[in-house]
């Protein structure tokens, strides 16, 4: 069993320890924690959002939904510590159904997922080590792999297997569900340029640009799980820069925000914000200075439609973006033009590939030197 392992079922027996001491001694229990409001959460430029012990919130044994709520803690924590025992993961799908057995139905009556994760959430907000919350994924419970990241990383998974990740398939490495377990063992890569869509990431390796600049290529499939952000963290501890690829559009500037600042419900939850990471790209100067990267294909851009207008609005009100000047000045020239890019945009050149590749090569090393980053 892992130290980690040993640690969080610890952890764990002592919650369910002092709940049966409470009821022993004849009092109801009573579970305080922080919750992922914004009374609870503020957002700074050096850490991103993080969690502000003001205004607890309480669990309160006396009241029947209350009580139904603190035995569905007792009950996930001890499936929790037995699969950690084990040396066994679970699903939030399989935690859902692990509530469908009759004897738990009939008691705590869970009628859909929202209720199972909603207790996870809560495990993860009662259970501490050193003051910080102990995410999911340390209590075994992970959702499947999403993002990948091929580059020149040596590394060992969680099987204690050593790859490297340009040499682990076509796409790279599969991110672990768990990178703050990783070992890494060899870094020999200039930047990360972390891509918002797969067919963009693809054509960078399969035109050999990881190889030719010496960076790593990750793929992100949109909005980055838990562990993707936390690779990208981990890569940049260790003093990697991070560069993100992403749309023009609103909802993509929500996709760095969040990889840069994390998001205000997890803010409970360390390693998931990367302070340093940089928005390279689609920005706005791409398309609508006389001397952009793209100019000459503003026929590519797209009419916002009242969704992408709602969420630019939305936007205005979200602290990792409005409070971050290069972000909030994106966000309302989009608003201005209601016209948006993606990344597609790079093909409507209709370069020969030979020219598409000088295109990307000149683009990233162009936004790379931006921020003092070297890539040729």
């Amino acid at each position: 069993m892992s130290d980690t392992n040993s640690e969080v079922i610890e952890l764990i027996e002592t919650v369910l320890e002092t709940l049966a001491e409470t009821i022993d001694d004849g009092v109801f229990p009573e579970i305080g924690y922080f919750g992922s409001k914004k009374k609870n959460v503020e957002y700074s430029d050096l850490e991103g959002y993080i969690p502000v012990a003001d205004t607890p919130s309480f669990i309160d044994g006396r009241k029947v939904e209350s009580a139904k709520t603190i035995a569905g803690l007792v009950y996930g924590l001890t499936r929790f510590k037995e699969h950690l025992e084990q040396k066994m993961s679970m699903s939030l799908r399989d935690f859902y159904y692990m509530h469908k057995v009759k004897r738990v139905q009939d008691v705590l009556k869970i009628s859909n997922q929202t209720e199972t994760n909603r207790l996870i959430n809560l495990s993860e907000r009662i259970i501490k080590h050193k003051g910080a919350s102990v995410p999911r994924e340390e209590f075994g419970v992970v959702s499947s792999p999403k993002g990948t990241f091929y580059g020149d990383v040596t590394l060992s998974d969680l099987s204690g297997k050593r790859l490297t990740c340009n040499a682990a398939g076509e796409y790279g490495w599969f991110i672990s569900s768990r990178p703050s377990d990783v070992q890494i063992h060899d870094i020999n890569i200039d930047a990360a340029v972390f891509v918002e869509k797969e067919a963009m990431a693809r054509n960078l390796i399969e035109l050999g640009l990881p190889e030719q600049l010496s960076i790593g290529v990750g793929s992100l499939f949109g909005q980055p799980g838990r562990n993707m952000r936390a690779w990208i963290r981990r890569l940049s501890d260790n003093e990697v820069p991070i560069l993100v690829l992403a749309d023009m559009s609103p909802w993509s500037l929500r996709i760095f925000s969040t990889i840069k600042s994390n998001s205000i419900e997890l803010a409970n939850i360390r390693g998931l914000a990367t302070p340093k990471a940089h928005l390279i790209g689609l920005t706005t100067k791409d398309f609508w200075w006389k001397k952009g990267m793209l100019n000459g294909i503003e026929h590519s851009l797209e009419t916002m439609s009242s969704s992408d207008i709602k969420c630019a609005r939305q936007n205005q009100n979200i602290p990792a973006i409005s409070q971050d000047e290069f972000l909030r000045k994106e966000n309302e020239t989009m608003l201005k033009k209601k016209r948006k890019g993606e990344l597609e945009a790079f093909k409507a050149f209709g370069l020969p590939l030979s020219e598409l590749k000088q295109l990307y090569v000149n683009y990233l090393s162009t936004k790379a030197a931006d921020i003092d980053v070297k890539l040729i």
